[in-house]
């Protein structure tokens, strides 16, 4: 009982701690983004503190349950800690993620910020490829529906180049804007290079599709319910090996390929793959009740093999008790 009700207050904490923390460095990470030399820098700004708010408390509450099962691993309980987990779960999927949608749907419709991006400031070298660009003043809009322009040296640093000066509009295609991306300043992207993410998650796309799944009918809803299913598995094998780091190991992988499954479905690479799958009568018929039916599959064969694994290994222990 005792450990049960740990989980349930873990599973606060956690959320807790885990929503606040990552909403403060989620927010800081977002005006870095936005941050142009020269210029002062604000922290906590109302929309990036909502932004973050929302996009780390979606974050939050898919990995709430592998990290509660991580929990479960090192201080493992009974059948009544396993009921909590349930509860945990459906709690989960059931309140809080589609609540936290609804409330921030609310609010992008009751809410409204004065979005302005700052233009390039002046007197700062800033190079992008062979060329370097220095702006002799402010941005300024000469002519309404134009984009900003201001007069810029620019010097071309290869070994036959030369320097010219002209005016540069501030258009989203133009070098410095281009390749700053996601950066608004091409000094930080010189810095933090490349925005490469070694692990094929996308968690916008996840984002998509399980707010889609909520709104999206009964078809959607069952294909959501698959990745919930398989997710929420995870704590079957969370006692699989009697070595617990090899546990966490485990979980880990695990929960890392769930991620990257159920994004990479949704690239556009496998796309003629899934036509050809579905072009099969079996999956055409399957998918009159499910959105995903080859995706439902996958998710269910996976979560039904973690299930098995931890009951199978449940029973071994128990049988093992009393045979001693």
């Amino acid at each position: 009982m005792k450990k049960a009700i740990k989980l349930a207050v873990i599973y606060l904490i956690i959320l807790i701690l885990g929503t606040v923390l990552g909403t403060i460095l989620y927010s800081f990470y977002l005006n870095l983004l936005g941050f142009v030399a020269g210029r002062e820098i604000i922290f906590f700004k109302d929309e990036e503190l909502f932004k973050s708010l929302f996009y780390v408390s979606f974050c939050m509450l898919i990995f709430i349950l592998p990290l509660v099962s991580y929990y479960r691993m090192r201080h493992p309980g009974g059948v009544l800690q396993l009921i909590v987990y349930i509860v945990l779960c459906v709690l989960t999927w059931g309140l809080l993620m589609p609540g936290t949608i609804k409330l921030r749907d609310y609010c992008n419709r009751k809410i409204s910020f004065n979005t302005t991006t700052d233009s390039l400031s002046p007197h700062y070298f800033r190079k992008v490829d062979e060329d370097v660009y220095y702006f002799t003043r402010e941005f300024r809009s000469n002519t309404q529906g134009r984009a900003a322009e201001s007069p810029a040296i620019i010097i071309d640093t290869s070994e036959d180049g030369n320097v010219e000066f002209r005016s540069v509009a501030d258009y989203p295609s133009l070098a410095l804007n281009r390749k700053a991306e996601p950066f608004r300043e091409i000094q930080l992207k010189n810095i933090f290079g490349e925005d490469k993410n070694p692990v094929p998650v996308d968690f916008r796309l996840l984002f998509s599709m399980i707010t889609g799944a909520y709104s999206g009918g009964l078809t959607h809803l069952l294909t959501l319910f698959s990745f919930v299913l398989l997710l929420c598995s995870v704590y079957g094998i969370t006692s699989f090996f009697d070595w617990r780091l090899l546990n966490a190991v485990i979980l880990y992988i695990t929960t890392t390929l769930i991620f990257c499954l159920n994004t990479l479905y949704f690239m556009p690479q496998f796309h003629e793959l899934k036509i050809k799958i579905m072009s099969n009568g079996f999956f055409r018929a399957f998918g009159g009740i499910v959105s995903e039916p080859i995706l439902f599959l996958i998710n269910c064969l996976f979560a039904l093999l973690f299930i098995s694994a931890g009951i199978i290994k449940f029973a071994v222990r128990k049988h093992a008790r009393k045979a001693r």
